[in-house]
């Protein structure tokens, strides 16, 4: 009895383009932290000033970033996987026997239709339709 080897086709990821706000966000974090270290004296608004830096490298760099890390998806020779939330919390595993049907939408969002399922919505990846063209011959529809 001879088993086939599952092979990765394809690891597709959100576009870099997505995380500019939060590169923007932990430049203006590093400006703050450097404006007040060289020129404020008074403890108290060091404190605010750091603490605001802190948060906007937290909530609006580190969460966006890990969360742009833990979005992918795999395209391999047997089956779709799309691996999403934090630290790929929800996982959605999908035959290619059981895709009747894909298309890209309005904003690049691709829908990947299965049989006697409801169907997956993808987020905008980078290089969309070159995707679904994989997606589509791996699949054979």
């Amino acid at each position: 009895m001879a088993f086939q080897e599952e092979q990765l086709i394809a690891r597709v990821r959100q576009s870099w383009w997505r995380l500019l706000s939060a590169m923007l966000a932990l430049f203006l974090a590093a400006a703050i932290f450097s404006y007040v270290n060289n020129r404020v004296v008074e403890q108290w608004l060091i404190y605010v000033a750091y603490s605001i830096a802190g948060v906007l490298a937290s909530f609006f760099w580190l969460i966006p970033l890990v969360r742009h890390l833990n979005f992918y998806v795999e395209l391999t020779t047997s089956r779709l996987v799309v691996r999403d939330g934090l630290f790929a919390q929800k996982s959605v595993e999908v035959s290619l026997g059981d895709i009747s049907s894909v298309e890209v939408g309005r904003g690049r969002v691709i829908t990947v239709s299965r049989r006697d399922a409801e169907p997956i919505l993808i987020k905008p990846i980078a290089s969309s339709k070159t995707f679904v063209k994989e997606l589509r011959a791996a699949a054979r529809l």
